[in-house]
């Protein structure tokens, strides 16, 4: 028996673990297993029961991804699939929604508020910020399970847009986020100024672990204890561009502003280490057209 995240598309195992020899099987009766999706056929409306809460999903067949005709049946798929990997970057942390009803080529909009009476049983924390005019502070949705997930992929929520801290510490981040962008370089030069960053803090004892959820750069995660604050993790950002920059001034650009930037460049960014800013979760889907999800289910496209 063998436990493993997912088939790769070159019909490897990834992250397989040994877990014993069976002997009530005949080796001539194993297969390879394919998972079932949640939602097969044609059907535009499904409800079903998870986690003990009735959902009820619409528009199906609606088109989000255009140029691959994924639908959100297609999301919502993906989604229950891979629930379990991301599910443990989402607990605890408030969510700022990023809806597009009509896929995304049509217009998004934001929403942090949660009306109480919308999905009453899904959990939700009210936060005030100077930076808010709401009444009483915004009422923001944690996804920690499976149907809350579900829930917001219904809303037609792409992508999963956590904030750097979780409830009880909210005030403190549990990790600093270097983004690195391109800016008209090729993506060699991203590894290049990441294995940079990777060598520093190997000089200072300190973990950096890349994602690449991003747009078309690599974010790295610096896990900390959560007692400092969004202030003191965005100078500690800094301080690594800085170092990072004197060491390959040639391999990075800096300023904010676009016309200002040198082409052939990495831009280092700190400035999204501050409270209630999220970045797209690991695993999360982004809005992107061309194969914005591995095809984890059977059937898919």
């Amino acid at each position: 028996m063998i436990k493993f995240s997912n088939w790769t598309k070159g019909k490897h195992l990834r992250a397989p673990v040994f877990l014993g020899l069976r002997d009530d099987v005949q080796p001539v009766a194993v297969h390879r297993e394919s998972p079932s999706p949640l939602l097969s056929g044609t059907a535009n409306e499904a409800g079903f029961t998870i986690d003990g809460h009735r959902l009820k999903c619409t528009n199906l067949n609606k088109v989000l991804f255009p140029a691959d005709h994924y639908t959100k049946r297609d999301l919502l798929n993906y989604y229950d699939a891979v629930a379990h990997l991301i599910l443990p970057h989402l607990e605890d942390r408030p969510l700022s929604l990023k809806r597009y009803p009509n896929g995304i080529d049509a217009d998004f909009f934001f929403q942090k508020d949660m009306p109480s009476n919308q999905g009453a049983w899904l959990r939700k924390i009210k936060i005030w910020s100077e930076h808010t005019h709401t009444k009483g502070g915004v009422n923001y949705v944690i996804a920690d399970d499976r149907a809350s997930l579900l829930y917001l992929t219904n809303l037609a929520c792409i992508d999963q847009n956590p904030w750097m801290s979780r409830v009880d510490s909210i005030d403190n981040p549990d990790f600093v986020l270097i983004d690195l962008d391109p800016y008209e370089c090729g993506y060699d030069k991203i590894i290049e100024a990441a294995l940079l960053v990777r060598n520093i803090l190997d000089s200072i004892g300190l973990n950096g672990y890349p994602k690449t959820t991003g747009g078309d750069g690599m974010h790295i995660y610096i896990p900390l204890e959560p007692v400092y604050t969004y202030e003191q993790s965005r100078t500690f950002a800094e301080l690594l561009a800085r170092l990072a920059i004197s060491e390959r001034p040639e391999l990075f650009t800096t300023p904010r502003g676009l016309a200002l930037r040198k082409p052939n460049r990495v831009y280092f960014d700190t400035q999204q280490n501050g409270k209630s800013k999220t970045i797209a979760a690991p695993y999360s889907v982004r809005a992107y057209p061309t194969l914005p999800f591995q095809r984890l289910w059977s059937g898919a496209k």
